[in-house]
């Protein structure tokens, strides 16, 4: 049994990440393809917030998956957060709110790294996880053109979240695990809306339009 969990543990320190990337990449090649129409910014601005936190709290709190899952997370995220501003003409302002975000960022780190004052940076990284998919899950219930969402993208945000949640609970981390009670029934509900969106109609395509993309 302990041996099973183990291993468990070490599948879901690689699948986790991985997951994370793809995740950005899919919706990145979906803005290339279609633009961001739908695509909530402020979701992937906070995915590059929240990579950077976690990458702190891996540093700080010892948790190897958060380190070297969120370099390359936070890059990517970063491409699909210029992507979607260039296409909407927010990019000055995006510019704007990263720094902002960025500075945030530094300083929940600097006061969060010594051990009486852990627990700031554990909440900066808990709150902005569990806030990450609400502008994107207000757009999907207001919104009329999803066209720039990719299915694929939110798939795997509920895997993602799924592994998160698993993987921190194995750890006996549960500031780890804590953000995916929120973020999988979240993503399951844009997932969901993108697919009821293209099942009805692409705009780009019409009815023929690929149901998953």
């Amino acid at each position: 049994m302990i041996i099973a969990t183990a291993a468990l543990t070490s599948v879901l320190a690689v699948i986790a990440p991985v997951l994370t990337i793809f995740q950005s990449g899919a919706q990145a090649q979906r803005i290339r393809r279609t633009g961001a129409r739908g695509v909530s910014l402020a979701t992937w601005l906070l995915s590059v917030f929240v990579a950077q936190t976690w990458l702190c709290y891996g540093f700080v709190f010892h948790v190897p998956a958060e380190v070297w899952a969120n370099v390359p997370a936070m890059s990517v995220a970063l491409v699909v957060a210029y992507l979607a501003a260039k296409s909407q003409g927010q990019l000055l302002r995006s510019v704007g709110a990263y720094v902002a975000l960025l500075a945030v960022t530094v300083a929940a780190t600097w006061t969060g790294s010594s051990a009486p004052h852990h627990w700031i940076l554990s909440d900066v990284s808990v709150i902005s996880s569990v806030v990450i998919y609400v502008p994107q899950l207000v757009l999907v219930m207001r919104s009329k053109d999803l066209t720039g969402v990719s299915a694929i993208s939110w798939f795997l945000a509920c895997l993602t979240a799924a592994s998160w949640l698993v993987y921190g609970l194995l750890i006996h981390q549960p500031a780890v695990a804590l953000p995916s009670f929120v973020m999988l029934p979240a993503a399951m509900y844009i997932l969901v809306g993108v697919l009821r969106h293209r099942v009805k109609n692409d705009p780009a395509r019409g009815l023929q339009a690929p149901i998953i993309e």
